[in-house]
């Protein structure tokens, strides 16, 4: 995982396998970052994903719940088209927007 502030924007970029071991490494550093004050939204970067399990959608879905209650915004970006099947199924899209 990498991450970068650009403005009041946190983008994380996420590598590999978003599964249960890869998860358990991340999770307290990404709400480590998201609790910083003063961004207005976080930025979950798809581009080097391979493959995205259960956990990651719990991933995905723990930070929007996360976000929701400080009113920041979580949204996808560079998600490929076979972790884009993933999420369409799993209805991430109806709270967290692709951009």
């Amino acid at each position: 995982m990498k991450y970068k502030y650009e403005f009041d924007q946190l983008i994380i970029e996420l590598y590999g396998d978003v599964d249960e071991h890869y998860v358990k490494k991340i999770r307290d550093d990404i709400d480590f970052l998201i609790s910083r004050q003063g961004i207005s939204s976080v930025v979950f970067d798809f581009k080097n994903v391979s493959f995205v399990d259960s956990t990651g959608l719990g991933l995905i879905f723990g930070r929007y719940k996360k976000l929701l209650a400080r009113k920041v915004e979580l949204l996808l970006r560079n998600v490929p088209s076979h972790v884009d099947r993933v999420f369409r199924t799993s209805g991430v899209y109806s709270v967290c927007p692709k951009i």
